[in-house]
């Protein structure tokens, strides 16, 4: 894009429906880098671009959908410059923390995620940037790019990283990836030949991202065990991606508490040159609410957090899930870690979310869904749980008053848990 050309002017670029085939990977790839390059706008949002942008929304050069499941349908806008700021920003860590000092902090990225939110573009987006900085002929990703239509286990794993750290090495660049933790938690907990094969590819990597959920402290532990160089990251499309890494915020983010209470604990607020613009809507609205300040913008989060004397953030959860059981509050997170931590539930509970479904005694109560390990019986569900958190740190008044068993938990596209969905199901079964 020259000096002089407005972005408002350049062609929306609006790949075909994402499949994950190859081919579809591939056509959302050359799009980012399009976008990267300043040569046209992406849309990714869950409508049709408008034929004119919003006052104040011309400089957007990426849209793409928010991760919530209820409500009108939103899409975030970002421009070319809130990207770069989150690329060299993160480049800036990885060359100061030793991730990647000899090539500006810049790598070559194996893409696991799908390029439909805001984490599986980045991906892409890095890659270009690396290009970019470094003068490359082309992004720093895997030729061919990879076919994620199969079943991501530790086998498809290797199969896909091993031709990747080849290429990398040739390039003379650290490799990257990023995951969710699910596939993170699948490689690192595995039990068999391959995924022990996988684990020894995955360390082989400089910097391998893990975020869109929480991610359980044992898996993480156990990665870091087996010299996994996990991140964890925090972030969403309003911030263009991860902004924090290992609960530190990346350089030029800074971050802050509104209202705390006496515990320590209120609503997260960011402020960084990465933040989107606002939100757009299907009927040509914007919206931005959570968005303050010109110069030095600031993002009101949904999220209740902590911060340390040292800066560190520590996220609790979402403040709209918040369970107020006979006018006591439940943060979820809360009680899902301790069903993650119990030993008497090792083994049994593969994976859980706990919600508050409308009680007309208690206004809210307890309920959790959770998938089961292969020979444990179902009808013992809620009696197994219920019994093992009344042995843990938790107050009886947080443990679940009934376990609904699912074959999976309802998820987003990204591989986050989709707790609306969740709360329906619940109280669908509960009636």
């Amino acid at each position: 894009m020259s000096a002089t050309t407005s972005p408002s002017a350049l062609p929306w670029l609006v790949p075909p429906a994402y499949d994950a085939s190859a081919a579809s990977l591939t056509a959302h790839a050359a799009a980012i880098g399009e976008m990267m390059a300043g040569r046209a706008r992406l849309w990714l949002g869950p409508f049709d671009p408008p034929a004119q942008l919003p006052s104040g929304f011309e400089d957007a050069a990426l849209v793409v959908p928010t991760s919530g499941s209820t409500g009108t349908a939103k899409a975030v806008a970002l421009t070319r410059q809130a990207l770069l700021a989150s690329h060299d920003a993160t480049a800036q860590l990885f060359t100061a923390d030793g991730t990647a000092p000899d090539s500006g902090g810049h790598g070559f990225w194996l893409p696991l995620l799908p390029p439909t939110h805001i984490a599986g573009v980045q991906v892409l987006a890095r890659a270009h940037r690396t290009a970019q900085v470094l003068g490359l002929d082309a992004a720093a990703l895997p030729d061919p790019l990879p076919d994620l239509r199969g079943h991501f286990d530790a086998t498809a794993f290797v199969e896909l990283a091993v031709p990747v750290l080849e290429q990398a090495a040739r390039a003379g660049l650290p490799a990257l990836t990023s995951l969710v933790p699910t596939q993170l938690t699948r490689i690192v907990t595995g039990a068999t030949g391959a995924d022990a094969r996988a684990r020894g590819v995955l360390k082989r990597f400089a910097g391998v991202l893990v975020g869109g959920a929480a991610t359980s402290p044992d898996v993480l532990a156990r990665a870091r065990a087996q010299k996994i160089a996990v991140r964890t990251t925090y972030g969403s499309s309003e911030t263009a991606g991860g902004c924090v890494y290992d609960r530190a915020p990346l350089p030029g983010v800074e971050l802050s508490l509104a209202e705390p209470d006496a515990a320590g604990a209120g609503r997260l607020q960011i402020t960084s040159p990465t933040l989107a613009l606002g939100y757009l809507t299907a009927g040509g609205g914007t919206d931005t609410t959570p968005f303050t300040g010109d110069a030095a913008r600031r993002f009101l989060t949904s999220d209740l957090a902590e911060l340390d004397a040292d800066g560190a953030l520590t996220v609790l959860g979402r403040a709209d899930d918040v369970i107020n059981t006979g006018g006591r509050k439940v943060l979820p997170q809360d009680v899902e870690r301790a069903i993650d931590r119990s030993l008497m539930l090792r083994g049994m509970i593969r994976a859980a979310v706990v919600v508050g479904v409308a009680d007309p005694e208690w206004g809210q109560r307890v309920e959790a869904l959770v998938t089961l390990e292969d020979g444990v019986d179902p009808d013992e569900a809620t009696a197994l749980v219920r019994a093992a958190l009344r042995t843990s740190e938790i107050p009886s008044h947080m443990v679940p008053k009934r376990v609904h068993v699912l074959e999976q938990l309802p998820l987003l596209g990204i591989g986050k848990v989709d707790r609306a969905a969740a709360r329906r199901l619940a109280a669908e079964t509960g009636m």
